[in-house]
């Protein structure tokens, strides 16, 4: 890949600085509690250079949301590899959502903006591709194998993530666990259930 140079290199650094700074408040914040002008002073630049490389607050939202979900989706790829069998790999993929505390679902859940229509898609696009998709391969394959139960794979997925959102965006967790802890009880939850 060649070497950007001169103003190409600046612009894309510059870009670069106004999603950090918008992922950084809106995730301390939340969208309405950090303006265009609040990221523009993070970022070191000005509201007019936000507007150079982004439309309005939406198109800003989408790239920074499509950002974080594709910069945690390949260690959540390799989390979901991570172990022999499908209760460990989900147990590992468990930790790694709880431990990289991105910002991506919690935005998208969050809301705050109102996205077009191709903006809405972007951003679920980004999540399916980057983190659910992930999960439901990791699933299936669990089904083929025979180790987990016949089930339908995208409920499960989706129920999952239900489950771990809670403890993604919080410093401290429950008991003093850490994020493997956390991840293993989980699992036993969902794999085990709770019954007697």
């Amino acid at each position: 890949m060649p070497r950007m140079t001169g103003r190409r290199a600046e612009s894309g650094s510059t870009r670069e600085r106004v999603l950090k700074a918008a992922d950084r408040l809106w995730s301390e914040r939340g969208m309405r509690g950090a303006s265009l002008e609040d990221i523009a002073q993070e970022a070191a630049v000005t509201k007019p250079t936000v507007y150079y490389y982004f439309a309005d607050k939406s198109a800003l939202y989408t790239a920074v949301v499509c950002s974080a979900l594709e910069a945690h989706g390949a260690g959540l790829r390799t989390a979901t590899r991570r172990g022999a069998r499908a209760r460990d790999r989900l147990a590992s993929a468990v930790a790694f959502l709880v431990a990289a505390r991105c910002s991506g679902p919690r935005l998208m859940r969050d809301g705050g903006a109102a996205l077009t229509l191709d903006q809405n898609s972007q951003a679920r696009s980004a999540f399916f591709r980057h983190f659910f998709s992930p999960v439901q391969q990791l699933l299936d394959e669990g089904v083929r194998a025979g180790e987990l139960r016949q089930m339908d794979t995208a409920f499960a997925t989706q129920a999952l993530f239900n489950l771990v959102d809670p403890w993604t965006s919080r410093d401290a967790l429950p008991g003093g666990r850490d994020a493997q802890q956390l991840a293993n009880d989980i699992v036993a939850v969902v794999v085990d259930g709770i019954g007697v």
